[in-house]
């Protein structure tokens, strides 16, 4: 196939993702992430949950935080103890109305647990029922108008590139608050593969 003058360069379209996700980190609210980091250092346990292509992103983030030395487990699967007071669920939904996480939400908090949603819609159930709410508003109008690269109704691409990045900053941040090393992390990265 020949390329037209219509149809954009691999790099071109890499450079607009890149362009989508520094748009949307200025929108977040650094107090909420701030929050966020304090409650993961806090908590006693930590689930992360998310269903669909948000369940990727819990799977990543919970090795991640596996590796670092959390206590972490992700609803669903067998080896998954009860929530109960003192933990921590971080609870994923670009449209925050995933029923199966919203639900999971509403469990932890009847137990006690402490919430933190991460959504793109600020006035989402998902958002509602947690105790605080990280919001990644890729659907806002004009990041939507300014953003041709999404797939999924809430523009849902956007939301997942910039999740990976926005927990990887998570990571590092803890890895140099707590002086975790390559080392230690290393320890606990799994030697059955």
């Amino acid at each position: 196939m020949s390329k037209t003058k219509t149809d954009s360069d691999i790099f071109e379209i890499a450079a607009a993702q890149l362009e989508g996700v520094r748009l949307l980190f200025e929108r977040i609210d650094a107090s909420v992430t701030e929050r966020l980091v304090q409650s993961l250092l806090r908590a006693k346990r930590v689930f992360v949950t998310g269903r669909g292509r948000s369940s990727l992103l819990t799977g990543w983030f919970a090795i991640r935080l596996m590796q670092m030395g959390f206590d972490v487990h992700v609803p669903g699967e067998v080896t998954c103890p009860r929530i109960t007071k003192g933990d921590l669920l971080v609870a994923i939904s670009c449209s925050g109305t995933t029923t199966t996480t919203v639900d999971l939400a509403r469990i932890a908090r009847e137990s006690k647990a402490m919430v933190i949603a991460i959504s793109a819609i600020a006035e989402s159930a998902l958002a509602g029922t947690a105790d605080d709410a990280v919001v990644l508003p890729v659907t806002d109008k004009d990041i939507m108008r300014r953003y041709k690269y999404g797939i999924g109704p809430c523009n849902n691409t956007l939301f997942e590139q910039a999740m990976i990045l926005y927990f990887d900053s998570i990571v590092y941040t803890i890895i140099e608050r707590e002086r975790i090393s390559k080392a230690q992390m290393s320890k606990r990265h799994t030697n059955l593969e």
